[in-house]
């Protein structure tokens, strides 16, 4: 074991910036592309910071973003959504605006579109005991985007430890009421085996099993036709306000991928209440 300015680098996990990566993997041809759009993008926005480590648990990638501090606040797991991997918004500013302010963020494959099934619980236990040994530093905060929010339910709800905040968009939450999200039907099925959803396995059926000391903040659009607020949403805050738990939801606009629920001084203040 080698511990490298305060991360431990392992044979599952090798500690690189993130432009270094693009570098090594990418065919010549890719990495001009890489170049172009970096070079085009930094004109708008800052270049992902910090550095990475990526890994491979039980067949799925994972990934930690380590920010360029001596006294990280915590470690963030973000769960991503059904088109996601372990990568997906990582480098955005959204994210990136958490890993300036002193968070380590991790995620994982999650076995892709999931829907919060055993396997995504089994990977999230993965990934919180391998971050957790790589930094040094302790789960604090869930951060989710859409289906993201049903892994994450189901893990709490499934043994993980539950952290002290729970920060989810557009949260997916009633695997009933998905109907307008492309594929989904079909794709939630393929993920349960061709059953229906366990009562287990929708989150909003198991309120009663998430902890009241969470706190809870929830980003949340009336115009989002794919995840219906009243059923997703509205229905999980009423029930976890009804157990006496902290829960709040941000008000924004548009459908369901409309940039509005992607507010970063909202995430990262959110966050500075975790730490």
């Amino acid at each position: 074991m080698v511990r490298v300015m305060g991360i431990k680098s392992t044979l599952d996990g090798v500690r690189h910036s993130w432009f270094g990566r693009a570098l090594r993997f990418r065919p010549v041809a890719v990495v001009l592309a890489v170049l172009f759009v970096f070079a085009t993008a930094s004109a708008t926005a800052d270049a992902p910071s910090g550095d990475v480590v990526y890994g491979k648990l039980k067949g799925q990638d994972v990934r930690l973003s380590i920010p360029a501090t001596a006294h990280p606040k915590g470690i963030a797991i973000f769960f991503h959504g059904q088109t996601g991997g372990v990568d997906n918004r990582m480098d955005e500013p959204w994210l990136q605006a958490l890993l300036r302010s002193g968070w380590i963020i991790g995620s994982s494959d999650f076995h892709t579109a999931s829907w919060g099934n055993a396997a995504s619980t089994d990977d999230t236990v993965q990934l919180v005991r391998w971050a957790e040994e790589q930094t040094g530093h302790r789960v604090k905060l869930f951060v989710s985007g859409s289906m993201g929010a049903s892994v994450s339910l189901n893990a709490m709800a499934h043994g993980v430890k539950a952290p002290r905040c729970w920060y989810g968009v557009k949260p997916a939450v009633d695997l009933t009421t998905m109907g307008n999200v492309p594929g989904a039907n079909r794709i939630i099925s393929e993920a349960y085996g061709g059953q229906p959803v366990p009562a287990d396995r929708n989150p909003v059926e198991n309120i009663g099993s998430y902890s009241t000391d969470t706190v809870y903040r929830m980003v949340s659009s009336f115009q989002d036709t794919w995840v219906p607020r009243t059923t997703n949403a509205g229905r999980l805050a009423e029930g976890l306000a009804a157990r006496g738990a902290e829960v709040s939801i941000l008000d924004v606009v548009g459908g369901h991928d409309d940039p509005s629920h992607f507010n970063a001084t909202d995430l990262v203040t959110f966050g500075s209440r975790c730490a």
